[in-house]
């Protein structure tokens, strides 16, 4: 009789923990097929398509923990080098949201990573504009070092090179100043 009655109560426990699991699966299937279909759209250089699907998840299970995930790879894809329609100022701005929307995100430490990672490709990037005018110093860049093509001690020795004819000029000016001074003095000669 008591086995009876453990039975009868562990086997509707045992199916409801069935069920349960079937419903939190579902939503894992759901993610996954989306984040293989939206990686599969990247390799093939459709970020678009990539963007649209991670949006549709987010829409269509609103408020599950991988709908907010979502984000992160949104952003992540945002600042992809091979996507050409993305930008590292726009990605940097949703990893931000997503930072600050998910305080026990999924990915936040891959988020803090990479949105360090772009706002440093971003510098560089904004210091090879500014110098991109001056051929002399145009920086070569390997991997995330910047490599200036001209050591320092050549760009010193340019510098005095520079500074030694700007001395030459100012002692030709100031020559021909003391001679016209002098004539100024002396109006008879």
């Amino acid at each position: 009789m008591k086995s009876r009655l453990i039975s009868a109560i562990a086997f509707p426990l045992l199916i409801a923990c069935a069920h349960i699991q079937e419903l939190d699966p579902q939503y894992r299937s759901d993610w996954d097929v989306t984040m293989a279909n939206a990686r599969q759209a990247v390799e093939g250089g459709n970020y678009f398509a990539a963007d649209k699907l991670l949006d549709e998840f987010v829409r269509t299970h609103p408020g599950t923990r991988e709908a907010s995930e979502a984000a992160f790879w949104k952003a992540a894809y945002e600042v992809d080098p091979a996507n050409n329609n993305g930008s590292l100022a726009t990605g940097i701005t949703a990893l931000d949201g997503y930072l600050s929307a998910n305080p026990n995100g999924l990915y936040r430490n891959e988020a803090t990573v990479l949105r360090r990672t772009a706002a440093a490709a971003q510098g560089i990037t904004n210091t090879l504009q500014a110098t991109a005018n001056d051929s002399s110093s145009q920086p070569v860049i390997r991997d995330t070092v910047v490599v200036v093509n001209k050591s320092r001690d050549e760009q010193i020795a340019a510098l005095k090179d520079q500074l030694a004819a700007s001395k030459a000029e100012l002692a030709k000016v100031s020559a021909e100043l003391d001679r016209i001074k002098k004539r100024l003095a002396n109006p008879s000669n």
